[in-house]
């Protein structure tokens, strides 16, 4: 199974708060590793608003999507995509 990660941060205080991309990640290859898949890589939106999907990791990410170059996508936790019901129901 193709799986790429995504992480994102919009504020240097989100960091600070336990959210960091570093901490992103290390959850996002943690459930790679129970789920048994290997992560072909990890796309960052550092300092990036999650108003709109128009960030430039987000962007690529949809590209990869919708060329059907990748099967799944993991991700921390769900508002690291996006914080929109309309933004998420485009996506799937």
């Amino acid at each position: 199974m193709r799986t790429t990660g995504y992480v994102r941060v919009s504020t240097d205080r989100q960091a600070d708060l336990g959210i960091s991309l570093e901490a992103q990640e290390a959850k996002i290859r943690a459930m790679a590793t129970v789920r048994g898949v290997e992560l072909e890589e990890v796309i960052v939106d550092g300092g990036e608003s999650a108003k709109d999907l128009n960030r430039p990791g987000m962007q690529r990410l949809l590209e990869l999507v919708e060329n059907q170059r990748i099967d799944a996508i993991i991700v921390a936790k769900l508002d690291r995509l996006t914080r929109s019901v309309k933004d998420l129901s485009q996506m799937l």
